[in-house]
């Protein structure tokens, strides 16, 4: 079972699809490119890299067609044929492409495709494209925050913390931001420096943080139960609170709690892929394999343009396993695959479940 967020499970891929909507409307775009916008606004990644793979043959904004296969292939965590259509992006602009977006789309790749290297697990070459781009952008808190995840997943932490200092420094009360450093810290294993900066936060202003974020911070750092104190009363009527509440009782092995504050949102949780995907895990957790599998389909048809689609796909598929339903959860996993086709995790459950 995929480990799900509290707030954003899906966060990276939306932010791909925010994007489109920045270059996506080119005044002399063809049909076929519009077509693959479409899809790729909707996550439809498989059919969005076949729409620009048309275009591309059309010879037309090869640039713009090349950026956006580069996108639908991260949707579909195809990362090494991603960075190839990124590096081809690069190799196409026109002298009317590089006019008509002021090399701006240049960057735009650029990052991408750092993105790319540290996904494929070469951060190294990721460092050396954020340098060029902090060259010549050395004021952007955003690229400073890029180039130390890259830094932190080659390995270099300490260098990575010069990095996420300074857009400290650039947004000093920016909290969310200081609890995504402690999260990436967490990731590529330095804990205890984010552990660091979240203690920084408490003793500095913590009166100032908005309750629902302290609740998260307080996840972080594994206190639990004042994240429950804390977030108990609003629980009922906010879904984030619910979800970090959730989230807590859970890691208190205490599912009972857990599922009276999802009772608590009423017909809310019906209507929200997140606290469905939730209550599913719920399930999963009391080993009631075929009651997750029911509100796993819930969730799903809940969750079209959801950032939560892929892993209420993904969890849904691996309840029927575990229900012992081994054919549909090969049907599942194969149709999952369609749109996902990098998971590795996927591939390696298809895989047993095809010598069942």
């Amino acid at each position: 079972m995929k480990r799900i967020s509290l707030k954003k499970a899906a966060v990276f891929i939306a932010s791909l699809l925010a994007a489109v909507s920045l270059w996506g409307c080119s005044p002399v775009a063809t049909d076929t490119m519009q077509k693959a916008d479409e899809a790729l606004e909707k996550g439809d990644f498989d059919s969005a890299s076949a729409l620009y793979d048309a275009a591309i043959e059309e010879g037309k904004q090869l640039q713009a067609c090349y950026r956006g296969k580069g996108i639908a292939l991260m949707g579909k965590m195809e990362y090494k044929d991603a960075a190839e259509a990124f590096e081809k992006a690069l190799e196409s602009a026109t002298f009317v492409e590089k006019n008509l977006y002021h090399d701006g789309m240049e960057d735009d790749i650029r990052r991408y495709l750092a993105s790319c290297y540290i996904h494929k697990g070469e951060p190294e070459k990721a460092v050396l494209v954020y340098d060029a781009l902090i060259k010549n952008d050395d004021e952007n808190i955003t690229l400073y925050m890029e180039r130390g995840t890259a830094k932190a997943a080659s390995g270099d932490l300490d260098s990575a913390k010069l990095d996420f200092d300074k857009a400290i420094n650039m947004d000093r009360h920016n909290y969310q931001m200081i609890l995504d450093i402690a999260q990436t810290f967490d990731k590529y294993g330095g804990r205890e420096y984010g552990v660091g900066y979240l203690a920084d936060v408490r003793a500095d202003r913590e009166d100032t943080i908005d309750p629902v974020l302290k609740g998260r911070i307080l996840y972080f750092l594994e206190d639990y139960e004042g994240a429950v104190n804390l977030l108990s009363s609003s629980a009922k009527t906010d879904e984030e609170a619910a979800m970090i509440t959730c989230r807590c009782f859970m890691a208190l092995k205490n599912m009972k709690s857990a599922r009276e504050v999802l009772d608590s949102m009423g017909e809310k949780v019906e209507r929200s892929p997140s606290l469905l995907n939730l209550s599913g895990n719920i399930y999963f957790r009391q080993k009631k394999f075929k009651k997750a599998a029911e509100v796993f389909e819930k969730a799903a048809s809940v969750a079209s343009g959801s950032t939560e689609l892929q892993d209420i796909l993904f969890n849904r598929a691996v309840a029927y396993e575990y229900a012992g339903d081994f054919a549909k959860a090969k049907e599942l996993f194969t149709d999952y695959l369609k749109q996902y086709s990098g998971d590795k995790q996927a591939v390696r459950e298809l895989k047993f479940l095809n010598t069942r």
